[in-house]
């Protein structure tokens, strides 16, 4: 009986951890790079989450390189179409076809 009892009262005073994290901070972007995703991905997260919410939509992260780097990578981007740009989620979905999809 003075175990049951003793039990009792040590369970009343133990406190929980309250370790749960909600959605939003788990959505984060520091939360996501802090979790190992890369900056590019948080930004992704982020600008999903505002077009759901109808919140303006902003890069999170500046982009800066030298004109050599930017020359390059249009380079490429010329010639390999499938290459992710920049603006990849900045863009308007246009349904009907145009010249500048070729």
């Amino acid at each position: 009986m003075k175990k049951i009892l003793f039990l009792t009262l040590l369970s009343l005073f133990i406190i929980p951890a309250f370790a749960a994290i909600t959605v939003e901070e788990s959505t984060d972007a520091e939360c996501l790079i802090n979790a190992g995703y890369s900056q590019s991905f948080a930004e992704d997260v982020f600008i999903s989450k505002n077009r759901g919410t109808s919140k303006p939509i902003e890069s999170l992260y500046e982009k800066s390189s030298n004109k050599f780097v930017r020359a390059w990578k249009s380079f490429f981007a010329y010639i390999d179409p499938a290459l992710e740009s920049e603006d990849r989620v900045h863009h308007d979905i246009k349904l009907s076809p145009a010249a500048s999809d070729l």
